[in-house]
């Protein structure tokens, strides 16, 4: 599946790369904040998270690992298309797979696919704001929303 998601990236960027000019470049890693909204949570936690872009060179795809820190840790790997917006602000959507209790995302297994849709914006040269939510499927799923700020490079 990430073989076609690759192949078909590459084919609509190189038909569409002129008219998606502008948007958030590079590659960056951050720092966040990741809420626990599962229902069977009395009090809604909040875990840390490590979060990273790296950007598929000549396509308008990114893969996105996140490692989500506290009472419980897990990780989790997407892979977006990311959508530009105006100069350095991207809208991106994918999917991927969480591993370990701690993505949060399904209370009843360890490993669980997700989709995802967030936002992306550099306030400066280096520093990215993101933000996005992590939708779970199967089980005892829920939504986990994440935001952080990022040193880009």
């Amino acid at each position: 599946m990430i073989k076609s998601l690759l192949v078909a990236g590459s084919v609509a960027s190189a038909l569409f790369a002129p008219a998606f000019a502008g948007g958030l470049t590079g590659n960056y890693v951050g720092i966040g904040f990741t809420a626990d909204t599962s229902v069977t949570n009395t009090a809604s936690d909040s875990e840390g998270s490590l979060s990273a872009r790296i950007a598929l060179p000549n396509t308008f795809l990114s893969v996105r690992p996140q490692l989500t820190i506290g009472n419980v840790t897990g990780g989790s790997l997407a892979v977006t298309g990311d959508l530009p917006v105006v100069d350095n602000v991207n809208l991106y959507g994918g999917g991927g797979l969480g591993l370990g209790a701690g993505t949060l995302l399904n209370n009843t297994d360890e490993a669980v696919g997700f989709a995802v849709v967030g936002v992306e914006g550099a306030i400066t040269s280096n520093v990215v704001l993101f933000a996005d939510v992590r939708f779970g499927f199967g089980g005892e799923t829920t939504y986990v929303p994440t935001a952080g700020v990022a040193f880009r490079f």
